[in-house]
């Protein structure tokens, strides 16, 4: 006779690992999806998903909660994990079991070493036809896979497979989950002749303040986009002066135009004498024209002893860009403030010898462009010449440096996408394992047939 407790844990399990769960859960998110499209029409997509998708909680319209997309993959995983240690038992014993646990141990080591790249070698030493990159990484993933279905049907044999595909969803669960948490990922832009060691990411932003007082060095200091649309006073160890921008003063997306006479003006220094903002919809973040948000803010410097202040600038991604940073003095000392990209430095830098752009024969439409680059990583003393054209990366300390762009102008600028994601490959293996899975899967039900067939 089963005790209370145990009969409370069991309607809990069966709960939790029903199919009618499954079908709640799946039907959320199918509703999320929609709201998150809807919601596309007055915010850009990646607005939309820290609000929507990579969130517990989703809050729409700003004040009706729902699940985020966060929670509702938690809950699926959950439901999946479940619903198989319910139904699908270990049926292998004595010998067969721990043959099946030891090739399960070194499929699961075979496919992290895939998944780490500890096959792979540095694309800057190495050359390899550029089709054959991705061949080579499915067939890295379905070894790994295979390894695992033999480890399976050691392990549950006719349901191998199953166990095998729902594996491989969870591990392209899991890969998202890691990739929405710890990726990164910006622009490099390099013009000929130029070499850079910082990426910028256009979906955020950042106000820089570089203490110029010192020729041999500067000393930068960075105020996140988060506080600044917080608004409110803000301290910075090492700095004569407080930053302060007050509400509603910082803007996600802006156009400048000139300032007319007599118009309400929030600056009192720098160039946003001349000009004032205009407040505009965020970017969509997917349209053909690749338009980017341009922030600005207003922001006002106050003198740390007097708490006066010394004035209110009117700081942009675009007036940084077209006119460089703006100065600020206090305590004997000058400052160059301007608001920028959010930069990530690399221990490497990446010298543009060539652009080269090409287009369809009578059109204006792109055909193909390239990068000829040095790369100088000055720790490890490599310096490796590498050409990185459309679909052909260049792989390197944990990047991938993708030809993304141009400079449209001069067509002597190269735009690189630089994503920092150290579980790349994962999807890669998870896609082999499913397939494998399901293919196994066909043929054990194939085998079991013939031989009933004949048997019969």
């Amino acid at each position: 006779m089963s005790k209370p407790g145990e009969d409370v844990v069991d309607k809990i399990v069966s709960v939790l690992g029903s199919l009618r769960l499954t079908v709640v859960l799946l039907g959320l998110s199918i509703t999320l999806v929609f709201l998150g499209t809807i919601a596309q029409v007055n915010a850009g997509i990646w607005t939309v998903m820290e609000q929507y998708f990579r969130c517990w909680v989703a809050w729409i319209g700003g004040w009706f909660p729902f699940p985020g997309g966060r929670l509702l993959g938690a809950a699926l995983l959950v439901n999946l994990l479940i619903s198989h240690a319910s139904r699908i038992k270990v049926v292998a014993r004595g010998p067969r079991l721990a043959l099946g646990l030891a090739t399960l141990a070194m499929g699961l080591a075979l496919t992290w070493f895939v998944i780490s790249h500890v096959f792979d070698l540095d694309s800057t030493t190495r050359t390899i036809n550029p089709s054959q990159r991705v061949t080579i990484q499915l067939i890295q993933g379905g070894g790994a896979a295979a390894v695992l279905f033999v480890a399976c049907w050691l392990l549950f044999q006719r349901k191998a497979g199953i166990v095998l595909l729902h594996a491989g969803v969870v591990i392209l669960m899991l890969s998202e989950l890691f990739t929405s948490v710890l990726a990164e990922e910006g622009t490099m832009t390099i013009f000929e002749g130029q070499k850079v060691n910082f990426v910028e990411d256009n979906r955020t932003s950042e106000l820089a303040i570089i203490d110029v007082s010192d020729r041999a060095v500067d000393d930068v200091l960075i105020v996140p986009e988060s506080k600044l649309k917080d608004g409110g006073l803000i301290r910075l160890d090492g700095l004569p002066f407080d930053v302060e921008v007050p509400p509603g003063q910082f803007f996600k997306n802006a156009l400048l135009a000139p300032l007319r006479a007599g118009e309400a003006n929030p600056a009192t220094q720098g160039t946003g004498l001349q000009v004032k903002v205009e407040n505009r919809p965020e970017a969509s973040g997917v349209d053909s024209s690749g338009r980017v948000d341009l922030p600005a803010a207003y922001v006002t410097f106050k003198d740390r002893s007097s708490n006066s202040p010394l004035g209110t600038w009117l700081t942009s991604v675009h007036l940084s860009r077209e006119r460089g940073a703006q100065t600020v003095r206090a305590g004997g000392k000058e400052y160059h403030v301007s608001l920028r990209f959010k930069r990530t430095y690399k221990p490497y830098w990446v010298y543009l010898y060539s652009f080269k752009f090409e287009r369809y024969a009578g059109t204006s439409t792109p055909k193909d462009y390239s990068s000829n680059v040095r790369v100088e990583d000055p720790d490890r003393g490599i310096v490796r010449d590498v050409r990185i054209w459309m679909n052909n990366p260049l792989r390197y300390r944990g990047d991938t440096l993708y030809q993304s762009s141009f400079d449209a102008e001069t067509e002597k600028g190269t735009v690189l996408q630089v994503v920092d994601n150290a579980g790349w490959m994962a999807p890669y293996v998870a896609c082999m394992i499913v397939a494998v899975g399901l293919i196994g899967q066909f043929q054990l039900h194939l085998l079991e047939f013939l031989r009933r067939r004949k048997t019969s």
